[in-house]
């Protein structure tokens, strides 16, 4: 597959995503995050066994990976689903787009190789901000305990997504990414199965944009959009990469309104610039970084090509 069209591909995958998520927890939040996350896992194992060069491990190292990268759905989706039912599924987009900034926090306080640089704080202080002009003046005022209870939420959820990431990276393992995802799946699902057993058995009654909500994000949203998010992270550089949670919020803004009538107003934008304006500066010395690494490549490329040959 094209690199450049799985990339597109991952774009519109992370920006129908939150409305997905949003509907799909309509009759019953958990029963949407926990459907997801379990028939995930049973549709991903085949997958992970039949087409994968290296065998599936199940020693003790490879299972502290994958508990590490299972805390990213526990602890980052299921409150993002009872969050999106509290408020537009563009302010979700907007929210869990700051997820570069958490991890780049999380690297620097646990890691200690990122380098908080005055671009890197006045980035985070701008999209903090942008959170503020997004929320102050659209909270509904009989509903505004329960929104900002859910912005709360939201954030845990980007802070156990950024974690999991750190942890995994600070794992330093070679498991192919396919078995991580996998193995943190049936992790995931486990435990939702522990803490209520009979979750397939006992369906909500669903509408039918629920369903295809479910059936989206199960399919298309874990599956394979997990597979398509590893291959372009393989081939495609860190700047290309990070222009994506910076170009999704906008989109998901933009199609929360189209298709659900979601509110689109100044202060919604004004609060949307702010974040991913923040979300440049946070990131611009790795842009910088990998835009350099690349011309120092390409240049390297030309004197190659342009030595005599032997």
């Amino acid at each position: 597959m094209p690199v450049l069209l799985a990339y597109f591909a991952v774009i519109a995958i992370w920006t129908t995503t939150p409305l997905a998520i949003q509907w799909s927890g309509q009759a019953d939040w958990f029963f949407g995050v926990a459907a997801r996350l379990i028939l995930s896992a049973v549709l991903i194992l085949p997958f992970a066994l039949l087409f994968s060069k290296q065998r599936f491990a199940l020693n003790l190292s490879a299972i502290k990976v994958y508990a590490a990268a299972s805390i990213g759905l526990l602890g980052g989706m299921t409150p993002v689903y009872w969050a999106a039912q509290t408020m537009p599924s563009g302010w979700i987009a907007l929210i869990w787009g700051m997820t570069p900034i958490a991890t780049g926090l999380l690297i620097y306080f646990l890691l200690g190789h990122e380098r908080l640089s005055l671009s890197k704080w006045l980035g985070i202080g701008l999209s903090l901000l942008g959170l503020v002009a997004l929320f102050v003046p659209n909270l509904e005022p009989s509903e505004s305990r329960l929104q900002l209870m859910g912005l709360m939420l939201a954030l845990v959820g980007v802070f156990f997504h950024s974690l999991s990431t750190v942890l995994v990276k600070k794992s330093q393992h070679n498991l192919p990414p396919l078995h991580v995802v996998t193995g943190a799946l049936w992790i995931t699902a486990v435990v939702f199965l522990i803490f209520k057993p009979k979750v397939l058995l006992d369906w909500p009654e669903l509408e039918t944009h629920s369903l295809i909500a479910i059936s989206y994000l199960v399919i298309i949203g874990s599956v394979i959009g997990f597979a398509l998010y590893y291959y372009v992270l393989k081939h495609m550089d860190a700047m290309r990469l990070g222009l994506i949670p910076m170009i999704t919020p906008v989109f998901a803004l933009i199609l929360g309104y189209w298709i659900n009538n979601e509110a689109l107003n100044w202060s919604i934008w004004l609060g949307a610039g702010l974040v991913v304006l923040g979300l440049v500066l946070f990131e611009l010395e790795r842009f910088y970084r990998s835009l350099k690494h690349s011309k120092l490549k390409t240049s390297l490329t030309a004197k190659k090509d342009d030595a005599p040959a032997p």
